[in-house]
């Protein structure tokens, strides 16, 4: 495909990213034009959600490199959607995101959420449209915490209340096993509060006697608390690897969460196609 373009810089906030970014972004980018494409016709409306939206645009640290992220990259997909919801608690790079979409996307129908997300996530659920039987209503959620702490299950638990597919990075590698001996104390609500389950460590002590990583228990853990809330029980086995660039560490993977096959086949078929050099030619 062909190389994405260079972006000038615009004079506005741009965060850095470490070069790996732009492989998730890629992803999620994938997985959101495959769902809004396919998804036009069988669904009155058709809703984007990211929980960490950030400044729609970052650049690759150590270079002059400026990337979209994912807030832009879903406002240019070929089949928009219907509408979109951006969270963020940085209030600088939400402004930055309004300024950024304001200028591009003066059309699309947008809803901003300032505030941590598992604070706020009534106005998130708020901002979505009501879902009736002459108003059926998907939505694709993107939710890129950069630790474990930044996410609780609740807020997963309560948007799952809709129709939703979820792609949900989970910081394997890059938080959870670098941090396994403080989260395991029993002090820490860390991870009670990102699986959503206060005895967690119940099962954690049995797969310690198999033998299993830190970070494939977390990842594992994490996918039987979403089957528990009706989804497709092959995210662990389907999460994408994310690693580092020049030492090829790795870092975190993004895990997808659907009730339905379909959802479970588009999100097979961008883990095929997409790679760290994939460019989505819009």
């Amino acid at each position: 495909m062909p190389a994405e373009p260079l972006l000038l810089d615009d004079g506005l906030e741009t965060p850095e990213i470490g070069p790996w970014g732009e492989h998730k972004y890629q992803l999620a980018q994938g997985y959101a034009r495959v769902f809004a494409t396919a998804m036009k016709k069988k669904w009155d409306q058709r809703v984007y959600v990211d929980l960490y939206a950030g400044a729609g645009r970052a650049r690759i640290e150590r270079t002059e490199r400026i990337v979209l992220t994912s807030p832009l990259r879903a406002l240019k997909l070929p089949d928009p959607f219907d509408q979109y919801v951006f969270c963020e608690i940085n209030p600088k790079l939400l402004d930055t995101l309004r300024t950024r979409v304001s200028r591009a996307h003066k059309s699309a129908k947008l809803s901003f959420v300032p505030g941590d997300v598992n604070i706020e996530i009534g106005e998130v659920l708020a901002a979505l449209p009501a879902p009736s039987r002459s108003n059926r209503v998907l939505t694709f959620c993107f939710a890129d915490p950069f630790k474990l702490d930044d996410l609780k299950f609740e807020t997963i638990r309560q948007l799952s209340s809709r129709y939703v597919d979820f792609l949900i990075l989970v910081p394997t590698e890059m938080d959870a096993n670098r941090n396994e001996h403080r989260y395991s104390q029993s002090e820490n609500k860390t991870l009670d509060e990102f699986f959503g389950d206060p005895d967690w460590r119940i099962e954690w002590d049995k797969a310690k006697r198999t033998r299993e990583p830190f970070w494939g228990f977390v990842l594992k853990h994490f996918a039987s608390r979403m089957e528990a809330l009706r989804y497709l029980d092959q995210a662990a086995e389907q999460a994408e690897l994310i690693r580092s660039v020049e030492k090829n560490l790795p870092l975190y993977r993004l895990a997808f969460f659907s009730r339905s096959h379909l959802g479970a086949r588009f999100w097979k078929d961008v883990r095929k196609y997409a790679t760290p050099q994939t460019a989505f030619d819009f």
